[in-house]
């Protein structure tokens, strides 16, 4: 009897056979998935270089080898004789994905998610999808089913092939692709980055350490230069095509900005004044006092959002006025695509001064945020820690305040981004006000449920200190006579968590409530009567107000808003908005009256005051109205 088991066992399982069918199966039927990859490449617009062409084509290995990764991984389920078919219902669903992304990319100009398809099963009407394109959708979607059916049945009859040898190949190729787009994302290469936004979450790699590798060792091939993409490297990987092209995705603006500005008035001042991870309930006399008198005298927005729960997508939402699922569109050309903000106020004679000590080089924000600037206008010590580069920042912004009120009548444009309050928190030990603090600001690694009070503390300690540099700066310019010249904006590039929704969550990134993304706004204008101004405005607001309001009000744009921008002008706030939508680095959601539609892998939807608080009533007209705003300035 036990024999009889153990044969009816051996019988059960084909470990080796079922492997190579697998493996074989793979290889051979993504011929038909690289296909409808390729599909997505009639999309592209603009001039071809040979090497661009040639990474494009590697695309799709990115595919090939996250099945190969997930299959090993599970591959002893399919060592079942009977269960080795079921490696058909994930391959027959990612083409035919594939083709139904194509096709909504095509007209819409965003891909495939989860809420997308959440919207599909639930508001079918409101997608507005005929019956007959349901009908034409299941036989798209048969025929795709029976040519992977047909290749699974006679993939043994195909020619043998050397999989290890096959599949290491195709990773150095995939790896050298990999490689070139290192080095075009550094150069600002065009003809290389503008792929990355037509292939459904295509995440390439970039690589600062590389880089610094590179040009290091081989300083002739990869030299050190200041600001790439205006043709000075424009030989490293273009292989005969342009540094840039003249066609893309997007249409920003819809039509060409008319500003005009009051010649009879001189232009005011900018001061944009960013600190890293302050969220919206510690800005207070207690904990910012500096920054508290100054509201005093400002409008304060009480119910603001920032684009993002991070701070690439925070302060890209804050500095082009669109929702941050417009980033990769301008980071595949991020000197073309500069933001109109920076554009329009050089234009208009401004200088351009940034001072932080966060790396805005990386994600290209340094290009897409302020162009060719030069160096010396450019303030990024990197050298110390978070204290020390924001001390740095700011003694040259005292100075600049200081020496180019005397120097200087143009007006002038100066964004400053302190990074003390980013964890691990950072302060001057003489401004330590607020005990006991966390010694270990590591701890909540390993203990979620930990007392968050230490934490909090060393946190409002290190936004404390920010503060009083503010006051510095404030300081420094009603000093040298400018405060009543200087349009003036104070927030943050996004909020931070110490387990406020007691699910051991903290700091920011990994939910969408109130702690995470809603931050301060406070903004004073020049030249104006602040009493007959409300001093609270609890109308929702974002970031992405920040680019019309001065647009507007400064460089008098008559352009509607939605020529340049998802926002609106902060001082003609609508009735109504539709709502907001910010990102992560791995998904996003959409904000709807106090509902959180969060989509990534899945889609969940809470209250965004807490996240306890599941909503179950799904407002899709909403999330259409937001979904029509992602494609607004895409090209159709």
């Amino acid at each position: 009897m036990n024999m009889t088991y153990l044969t009816t066992l051996k019988n059960a399982f084909s470990v080796k056979q079922n492997s190579e069918q697998m493996f074989r199966f793979l290889a051979y039927s993504f011929l038909f998935s690289w296909l409808l990859l390729l599909t997505f490449l009639i999309n592209v617009n603009g001039e071809q270089s040979i090497l661009g062409t040639a990474y494009s084509l590697i695309i799709p290995l990115y595919y090939y080898l996250l099945f190969l990764v997930v299959t090993s991984l599970i591959l002893p389920l399919f060592w079942i004789k009977r269960l080795a078919v079921c490696i058909l219902i994930p391959k027959i669903l990612f083409d035919i994905v594939l083709i139904g992304d194509f096709f909504l990319f095509g007209v819409y100009r965003f891909h495939v998610d989860m809420m997308f398809i959440n919207m599909l099963l639930h508001d079918f009407k409101g997608i507005g999808i005929s019956f007959g394109l349901v009908l034409l959708a299941l036989f798209v979607a048969s025929l795709v089913a029976l040519v992977n059916i047909v290749i699974y049945r006679k993939c043994h009859k195909f020619p043998a092939l050397k999989l290890y040898r096959i599949n290491f190949a195709v990773f150095v190729v995939f790896l050298l692709g990999q490689v070139v787009h290192v080095v075009g994302y550094e150069y600002r290469q065009v003809n290389i980055t503008k792929y990355t936004p037509y292939f459904p979450y295509y995440a390439p790699l970039t690589s600062n350490s590389l880089m610094t590798k590179l040009k290091k060792n081989f300083p002739d091939t990869f030299p050190e230069v200041a600001e790439t993409g205006t043709g000075q490297v424009g030989n490293i990987l273009t292989s005969g095509g342009k540094a840039n092209g003249n066609d893309s995705l997007l249409n920003y603006p819809l039509q060409a900005l008319e500003c005009k500005p009051n010649v009879e008035q001189s232009l005011p001042n900018i001061l944009l004044f960013v600190a890293e991870s302050w969220r919206q309930d510690v800005m207070n006399m207690d904990v910012t006092p500096n920054i508290a008198k100054f509201g005093e005298s400002a409008i304060e927005y009480t119910n603001h959002f920032s684009g993002g729960n991070v701070t690439v997508n925070g302060l890209f939402s804050m500095m082009y006025g669109l929702h941050p699922t417009y980033r990769d569109f301008m980071t595949a050309e991020p000197f073309k695509h500069q933001t109109l903000l920076t554009k329009t106020l050089e234009s208009l004679g401004y200088d351009i001064g940034v001072y932080t000590s966060s790396n805005l080089d990386r994600f290209s924000l340094k290009p897409m945020f302020f162009g060719d600037i030069e160096n010396k206008n450019y303030v990024n010590p990197l050298d110390g820690n978070l204290l020390q580069n924001d001390q740095g920042a700011v003694t040259k912004l005292l100075r600049d305040l200081r020496s180019g009120a005397n120097e200087s009548k143009k007006p002038w444009f100066k964004f400053v981004f302190l990074s003390s309050s980013h964890h691990n928190y950072q302060y001057p030990k003489e401004l330590e006000k607020f005990v006991p603090i966390e010694k270990n600001p590591e701890k909540f690694l390993f203990n979620k449920d930990m007392d968050p009070v230490p934490l909090f503390n060393r946190y409002k300690n290190s936004v404390h200190f920010i503060d009083s540099m503010f006051g510095d700066i404030w300081q420094a310019v009603e000093e040298t006579g400018q405060a009543d010249d200087t349009f003036t904006i104070v927030t943050s590039d996004h909020g931070e968590e110490f387990n406020d929704n007691k699910l051991g969550y903290w700091g920011h990134g990994n939910n969408f409530t109130k702690v995470q993304l809603a931050v301060p706004m406070l903004v004073k204008p020049a030249k104006s009567n602040a009493n007959d101004k409300p001093k609270k405005v609890t109308s929702l607001t974002g970031h992405i107000d920040v680019v019309p309001t001065i647009l507007q009000n400064i460089a008098n744009c008559q352009n509607p808003t939605t020529d340049y921008s998802n926002g609106f002008n902060l001082f003609q706030l609508p009735d109504h908005r539709d709502g907001i939508i910010a990102a992560s680095y791995k998904d996003k959601a959409y904000l709807i009256n106090g509902n959180v539609y969060a989509t990534g892998l899945s889609v969940e939807s809470y209250k965004v005051e807490d996240l306890n608080n599941k909503n179950e009533d799904f407002d899709y007209s909403g999330l259409n109205k937001l979904k029509q705003q992602e494609s607004h300035l895409l090209q159709h």
